[in-house]
C-alpha cells in the first residue's frame, strides 16, 4: 500500500533564517508500490550531502512502522538480513577459509549489502589468510553495484600492489562496468584497451557491459569505437551488441545512420534485429521523418518480432554477480523471464503510442515537428544540460532564468522525470503551467523530449539533464516554482551511501526555490526510503510543515487524479 504525507510551507523564524535561507513549504511524501526494476526509475542525481538546519526533531523509526504495516515489514525484514549476516561472518572467522570468505563477498555484493562485504574483505586478513584475485574481484564488484567508484578503483590498485594473481577477464569487466555505469566511457573504453594491452582477452559481457551505458548516456561515438574494437579482436558483434548500438544511435535521432547499420549487419553477418532495436527505430523516425513509412514498418517489424520472442537477452543488467566457477545455466530464472514479459508489454505500449500519433496528427504538424526533432536533442531549446560545477553567479542565474520563462506565475518542477510518462501527462492536462523536469540521464532526457514533441507538449515542458542539487542550485531562483513532485528516485544503494537524493541540503533548496504556500511531494515505492525522507523532513521542521491535520508523515496510496507514471503501466 502506498504512503502519502505532506507538510506546509513555513516561515523559518529570526534565529534560523540564515541558516535556512527561505520559506517555508508544504510537503507531501507517499509511498506506492514495491518494484525494483530500477533501469526505469527517474534518477535526479545525488550527491553527498549533510543538513545546515540549526534545530532538528528526532523522527524514531519506531513511530513510523507503528503508522505503517509495509515499514514495520521492511525493518523487520532488514534486522533479520543483518542479523544472519553477523552470524556468517562470525562462522567465517572459525572456518579460516578464503573461498568461504569469498562466497560471502559475492553474496554480500550481489544483495547490495556493501558494509557487510567490507567487512567481510578486512577479516580475511584478520583470520590470518591473504585476499586472492577473487576476493579482490567481488569485492570491486560489490562496489560497482552501489556506485562506490572510488573505493573500488582503490580496491584495483590494492590488488596490483598486494595481490600475487593477475587480474581475470571478470576482475577487468567489473571495472569496466564501475566505470562506465558512472558515465566514464571514454576511462571504460580505455580500460578494455589495458586489458587487451595486458593480454586478457574482453568477452561478450565486457563489450556488453559497455555498450549497454553508451544507450544510458548517449555517447554514440564509444559506442562505435567498441563495436570497431570487437571486429578488431575478432568477437563478432551479437544481436545484443547491435541493439545497444541502434538504441544509442536512435536516441540521437541518427536515423538515416541506424537504418544503413540495420542493413549491413542483415546483409553481411546474418543478424536478426531484435523487436527493442524496431521498437527505437519507430520513435526515432516517426519524429525525424514526415514521411510515416519507415516508421510504420519499424512497428510492424517489432510486433512482429514480439510475437517469435525476438528479445535479445540482456547481460549484466544489474543481474546478479557470477563469478568463475558459477553455474551459468543459458536457462533464464524466473526474474529474468518476468523481465522480458516487461519488457515486451513496454515495446508494445510504445509501438501503439507511435501509431498513435501517425494516425492523430496531419502531415503538415509532422512535418513541422520533423524541423524541430532534426536539431537533436543537444540544440533543443526546451533542453537545458547543467555541467557539474561549483560556481554559481546568482545574477547570471536569475537572468537565464527570465530569459526562458518570463515571468511565468505557475511554474513546477518534477526531480526524476525518468521516461517522462508522468510530465508530459501532466503537462498536457496543464496545458497553462510550465513544467521543468530534472534528469540526470541523458537518454531520459531524450525520450521524455521526443514524447513531448510527439503529444505536443513541448511548448510547457523544458527538461534539465543534470544532478538535481546542482540544477536546482544553478538554475532556478529563488521563490520561483509553485511545486516540487520527486517521483520514484532511486533509494540509497546501500545504508551508509552518502549517494542520496533527498537530504538536507535538498530540502534547503527546494524550500528556497518553492514560493510562499508551495507544495514538495515526494513518492516512493521503497519503504526503507520512505521513512528515510519523513526522518530528513523531521530535521527541518523550520522548512516544512504536513499537509495532514493529524500531522502524519504520509500518507498510503496516490490520488486517482495524481497522474500516470512508468510503474502503473507495469502491472
Amino acid at each position: 500500500m502506498g504512503k502519502r504525507s505532506g507538510y506546509k510551507r513555513r516561515k523559518p523564524n529570526e534565529g534560523e533564517r540564515a541558516t535556512l535561507d527561505g520559506h517555508g513549504g508544504k510537503s507531501r511524501v507517499m509511498d506506492d508500490k514495491d518494484d525494483d526494476d530500477d533501469d526505469r526509475r527517474g534518477d535526479g542525481g545525488s550527491v553527498a550531502t549533510t543538513t545546515t538546519a540549526t534545530t532538528h526533531s528526532v523522527l524514531e523509526t519506531s513511530a513510523l512502522t507503528a503508522l505503517d504495516e509495509g515499514m514495520k515489514r521492511a525493518v523487520k525484514a532488514n534486522r533479520k538480513r543483518a542479523r544472519d549476516a553477523q552470524t556468517l561472518l562470525k562462522r567465517a572467522m572459525k572456518v579460516k577459509d578464503v573461498k568461504f570468505f569469498n562466497r560471502m563477498i559475492k553474496d554480500f555484493g550481489n544483495d547490495k549489502q556493501f558494509g557487510f562485504a567490507k567487512e567481510a574483505f578486512e577479516r580475511i586478513s584478520r583470520a590470518g589468510l591473504s585476499p586472492n584475485v577473487y576476493s579482490y574481484t567481488n569485492m570491486m564488484n560489490a562496489a560497482a553495484r552501489v556506485g562506490e567508484l572510488e573505493f573500488m578503483r582503490t580496491l584495483w590498485d590494492n590488488m596490483a600492489l598486494n595481490c600475487d594473481e593477475q587480474a581475470n577477464e571478470v576482475t577487468y569487466t567489473v571495472l569496466v562496468k564501475g566505470e562506465a555505469q558512472s558515465g566514464h566511457l571514454k576511462h571504460a573504453l580505455g580500460r578494455v584497451r589495458e586489458m587487451i594491452a595486458c593480454g586478457v582477452e574482453p568477452n561478450a559481457r565486457t563489450y556488453s557491459t559497455l555498450l549497454r551505458n553508451c544507450v544510458r548516456y548517449s555517447d554514440v561515438e564509444r559506442a562505435r569505437e567498441c563495436l570497431d574494437l570487437m571486429r578488431e579482436r575478432g568477437a563478432a558483434p551479437d544481436a545484443t551488441a547491435c541493439e545497444y548500438y541502434i538504441k544509442t544511435m536512435c536516441g540521437e535521432l541518427l536515423v538515416q545512420q541506424t537504418l544503413q547499420f540495420m542493413r549491413d549487419i542483415q546483409n553481411q553477418d546474418g543478424i536478426e534485429i531484435t523487436a527493442a532495436s524496431y521498437v527505437a527505430l519507430a520513435t526515432a523516425s516517426s519524429l525525424v521523418f514526415a514521411d510515416e513509412k519507415t516508421a510504420r514498418n519499424a512497428c510492424r517489424d517489432a510486433r512482429a518480432a514480439i510475437d517469435v520472442g525476438g528479445w535479445a537477452q540482456e547481460d549484466d543488467n544489474d543481474d546478479k554477480f557470477q563469478q568463475q566457477g558459477d553455474d551459468d545455466s543459458s536457462a533464464p530464472s524466473k526474474s529474468v523471464q518476468l523481465f522480458l514479459q516487461l519488457r515486451a508489454k513496454d515495446a508494445l505500449q510504445e509501438i501503439d503510442a507511435v501509431e498513435k500519433y501517425l494516425n492523430d496528427t496531419s502531415e503538415e504538424r509532422r512535418e513541422e515537428i520533423a524541423v524541430q526533432a532534426s536539431s537533436g536533442v543537444e540544440r533543443a531549446s526546451n533542453v537545458i544540460f547543467v555541467e557539474d560545477a561549483q560556481d554559481m553567479n546568482v545574477h547570471e542565474r536569475n537572468a537565464r532564468w527570465l530569459a526562458r520563462f518570463g515571468q511565468r506565475k505557475d511554474v513546477r518542477v518534477e526531480v526524476c522525470s525518468g521516461h517522462g510518462d508522468w510530465i508530459t501527462t501532466r503537462a498536457g492536462r496543464s496545458t497553462d503551467v510550465q513544467w521543468i523536469g530534472v534528469e540526470m540521464r541523458r537518454n531520459r532526457v531524450a525520450l521524455t523530449w521526443m514524447k513531448a514533441l510527439r503529444l505536443n507538449v513541448s511548448t510547457n515542458i523544458t527538461m534539465m539533464c543534470g544532478m538535481a542539487h546542482n540544477v536546482l542550485r544553478r538554475e532556478i531562483p529563488d521563490e520561483s516554482v509553485q511545486e516540487v513532485y520527486v517521483n520514484y528516485p532511486d533509494p540509497p544503494e546501500w545504508v551508509g551511501s552518502s549517494q542520496v537524493l533527498v537530504d538536507g541540503a535538498f530540502l534547503n533548496d527546494v524550500h528556497r526555490i518553492l514560493k510562499p504556500g508551495g507544495y514538495l511531494t515526494c513518492v516512493t515505492d521503497d519503504s526503507t526510503y520512505a521513512m528515510r525522507m519523513c526522518r530528513e523532513l523531521a530535521k527541518v521542521p523550520g522548512l516544512f510543515k504536513s499537509t495532514e491535520a493529524s500531522g502524519k508523515p504520509f500518507v498510503s496510496g496516490v490520488p486517482d487524479d495524481y497522474g500516470a507514471s512508468y510503474f502503473d503501466s507495469m502491472w
